[in-house]
């Protein structure tokens, strides 16, 4: 399968899981005075990141003008281009002006972590009762053997979603300083449940239109699994961009107490 991203992200919009990188680990950044502070060294810093992750959704919900940053809610993607599966999707998706709703609400299951003054792993895992995809699409192909084609506005709903989430990263160093590069950041997806809402299928089509969403929210899994991946590197290329903007730009030292 290949996967295209319009590189032109915006980064006023586009940090979903800044909340996992800057917010997770990076909470002396914030100057609400109820943050707890994490120090790398501290044997429970788990149990730290865990709550300082959530409240750092809620603070991300509101915006951060002083690191320029936009309410979370929605996260904006300009351009995602997903391409055929191998099964049942047989079909190049294309969106424009996605919106991401419902970030801020996520709640964290649980935080493993192993951060130390050479390694940086980070692995978290979110459960969001409902986060939704709207967007403008286009469709010219077959899902299930059945020809499908339209343009026009779209929902994509997942419920229940456990979305485990993994950071890796290097230290580099500037101009005496250490900094933290992200080299891998891998999200999957995993929903109880995908609805699908297309409008505009076949032109308009009052029967066909109904029936195509009808019998795609019927075999979601089988749909939804054949594009999954494509999905889960989408976000993970874009969140990488994003984390780096953050662990390239303050030092290591400002991050994470000693």
């Amino acid at each position: 399968m290949k996967m295209w991203i319009t590189r032109q992200v915006s980064i006023m919009k586009t940090y979903v899981f800044y909340f996992l990188v800057s917010a997770a680990v990076g909470l002396q950044l914030l100057s609400a005075p109820d943050f707890p502070k994490c120090r790398r060294g501290d044997p429970k810093i788990n149990e730290c990141l865990k709550p300082a992750i959530e409240g750092a959704l809620k603070i991300m919900e509101k915006g951060m003008p002083e690191f320029k940053l936009e309410s979370i809610q929605p996260i904006t993607v300009p351009s995602l281009t997903i391409g055929e599966g191998k099964g049942a999707v047989q079909v190049v998706q294309q969106y424009e002006n996605c919106k991401i709703f419902n970030i801020p609400s996520g709640k964290i299951i649980d935080v493993d972590s192993l951060i130390t003054e050479n390694e940086f792993r980070l692995n978290t895992t979110i459960h969001l009762k409902e986060v939704y995809l709207s967007s403008q699409y286009k469709l010219n192909g077959r899902i299930l053997l059945l020809p499908i084609v339209g343009d026009g506005d779209c929902t994509i709903k997942l419920k229940n979603a456990k979305v485990p989430v993994e950071l890796i990263g290097s230290p580099i160093e500037k101009k005496g300083l250490k900094y933290m590069e992200i080299t891998d950041l891998n999200v999957h997806l995993n929903a109880e449940k995908v609805e699908f809402d297309f409008k505009n299928l076949f032109n308009g089509d009052p029967r066909l239109g109904p029936e195509m969403n009808k019998i795609l929210n019927e075999n979601w899994k089988e749909i939804f699994d054949d594009v999954k991946y494509a999905y889960d590197e989408a976000l993970g290329a874009i969140f990488k961009t994003i984390a780096n903007l953050i662990f390239k730009r303050v030092p290591f030292a400002d991050l994470l107490l000693p």
